[in-house]
């Protein structure tokens, strides 16, 4: 008897089954493959994302905090390595501090992204910065715009003077320049000084109707209001005894923080040798014994004795007094003479102009910025 149709199709729905449970397997295991795979992918994306944040955030942090003391010191060649710094949720950054020339420098940072304490990527970001250095014309030993009296024992020398501590730090002098500029002419002598013959230069005295009030208040691209909104120090009244004061260690550190140090012009190499503060007064001053370094800024009058040595450009927008022992400056005094009372220097006061010693304070006191084009790649 032949078989039926029926009897030949025995087991089919079961292959079908089976067949049905390995495409099904399949499938859902593409998805999770896929899913995973994206998942990767993501988390891939969001690390990579946190590190470049992390190097972002390196760059910003040196430029908006940097540290004039450590950076400016840098010979040209010479890098800084800076330290770890954890930015929170796994990211964190290190980088580099590379001196290209006296006003540029490349920074660098490595941003890093770790999961488990493992870290999984890495991006490096760069940018090279400069110095945003005021350009203060500065070009006389004594500059003044209503004039002043010089007596006494005083000496104002337009001669470019290397101060002796810095003999190893500053090039060969340059050309002399006027011992006093004023925009007049007004200028008194009397007691030794008769006859101007304290006052040395290229030539002793020149009048110059060119000096205004904006000699005293804009420097290039700053002026007197943003280099007091820069100051590193605030001082006001009398202070007495200023000088360089240290943190024991080890290692030792200069004590940025204390209101009497100035910096230690008479020790470059020590440890508040490179330390350049900008110092400003939103008043009057009067200045008494010791000795600093840097740019002072004066929105007041400015009276200065006991032998004070002052290293770098000063600048009052009132008028100068300096009697008995006097001040001892270093670079180069700029009075307006706003309130239009005549500046005195007497008794043993000195000025001696110094490029070295305007250059070094403000190479020593500028900030960096970056540069308005192409100042910003990435490494890797």
């Amino acid at each position: 008897m032949p078989r039926s149709i029926r009897s030949d199709e025995r087991g089919i729905a079961l292959a079908l089954a089976l067949f049905a449970m390995v495409i099904s397997t399949l499938l859902i295991t593409a998805v999770f493959y896929i899913a995973r795979h994206e998942q990767r992918m993501g988390n891939s994306r969001i690390a990579a994302t946190q590190a470049r944040e992390a190097a972002e955030a390196g760059l910003s942090a040196v430029v908006a905090n940097w540290n004039t003391t450590s950076y400016n010191a840098l010979a040209s060649g010479a890098t800084l390595t800076l330290p770890a710094t954890v930015v929170g949720g796994g990211a964190s950054y290190g980088g580099s501090i590379r001196r290209l020339t006296p006003t540029t420098f490349l920074v660098q940072a490595e941003g890093a992204y770790k999961i488990g304490g493992q870290t999984v990527t890495r991006r490096q970001l760069a940018r090279i910065v400069r110095l945003n250095q005021p350009s203060i014309d500065m070009h006389a030993a004594v500059t003044t715009r209503v004039g002043i009296t010089v007596s006494g024992s005083s000496q104002i020398s337009g001669s470019d003077t290397v101060p002796t501590p810095w003999g190893g730090n500053c090039p060969p002098p340059g050309p002399a320049v006027p011992g006093i500029r004023d925009s007049a002419g007004l200028v008194s002598t009397s007691g030794a000084c008769s006859g101007a013959s304290c006052i040395s230069g290229s030539p002793q005295i020149l009048t110059d109707p060119s000096v205004s009030s904006n000699t005293f208040n804009q420097f290039g691209d700053l002026s007197f209001a943003d280099l007091a909104a820069m100051a590193t120090l605030t001082a006001s009244g009398t202070v007495t005894g200023i000088g360089p004061t240290t943190n024991a260690g080890p290692p030792a550190s200069c004590r940025t923080g204390d209101a009497t140090n100035w910096g230690d012009p008479l020790h470059p190499a020590g440890t508040c040798g490179g330390y350049f503060p900008i110092v400003y007064a939103p008043g009057d001053l009067r200045l008494s014994g010791g000795w600093g370094q840097g740019i002072l800024l004066v929105a007041g009058d400015l009276e200065i004795a006991g032998g004070v040595e002052f290293y770098g450009p000063v600048i009052v927008l009132g008028h100068i007094r300096s009697t008995g022992t006097g001040g001892h400056i270093f670079g180069g005094l700029m009075a307006e003479n706003a309130d239009f009372e005549v500046n005195l220097l007497s008794g043993n006061s000195v000025v001696s102009y110094s490029t070295c010693g305007i250059n070094r304070a403000l190479q020593g006191t500028s900030r960096a910025k970056a540069l308005r084009e192409r100042s910003w790649a990435q490494a890797f």
